[in-house]
């Protein structure tokens, strides 16, 4: 398991070890700080996929020098046992045979090495690739999911403290107007009473 999934375990843990919000249709509390260190976290380890792509760039790159390397050194061998048949009078014939055959399969050998070098190349390039994308767009929806739920979740917060304290409003109007009534009645019964 890499790092990256390692991390996105831990989001889906936090979220299943949270708890809901009474009064809010299934919403959940979750330790925010701890979300932002995981997606800081994804953020950080993003770039170790896109550096694996460039290793595997460099390591075609690699096995295609080398594969040039041992074609020129087989040809060179080639060219240089060639040359050394053709110096030899009694066996020009047999010596010219052998020069072409030797540079054939040299040429056969390095042709196929570029080919499997080029193969296996493409290959880990593509499988990276597909691995960076991957890792990428499973980011991104987690991403988006946690700043939805984290949006959610104030607006419910903000939402139930607004009803609270227009509740509040509403009790503390009711205790004036019943205070200025009794007020009132109190000095209506005084004027009453010098009388």
């Amino acid at each position: 398991m890499n790092k990256i999934e390692s991390i996105l375990n831990d989001i889906d843990e936090l979220l299943e070890d949270s708890w809901s919000l009474p009064l809010t249709g299934g919403r959940c509390v979750v330790d925010a700080e701890r979300v932002r260190d995981l997606i800081d976290s994804i953020r950080m380890n993003m770039p170790a996929e896109i550096k694996q792509a460039r290793a595997v760039v460099a390591d075609r790159n690699q096995i295609l020098t080398m594969a040039k390397g041992e074609a020129e050194t087989l040809i060179r061998k080639s060219e240089e046992r060639a040359k050394s048949l053709l110096e030899q009078e009694s066996i020009v014939r047999q010596a010219n045979a052998k020069a072409v055959a030797l540079l054939n399969d040299a040429s056969n050998r390095a042709g196929k090495i570029i080919d499997d070098a080029n193969r296996q190349a493409e290959e880990m390039l593509s499988e990276a690739s597909r691995k960076a994308n991957e890792t990428l767009s499973a980011a991104s929806m987690n991403s988006h999911a946690l700043k939805q739920a984290s949006y959610d979740f104030a607006e419910n917060v903000l939402r139930a403290a607004q009803e609270t304290l227009s509740k509040s409003l509403t009790n503390v109007t009711g205790t004036r107007e019943s205070l200025a009534e009794a007020f009132t009645e109190s000095k209506r019964r005084e004027a009453e009473m010098k009388f």
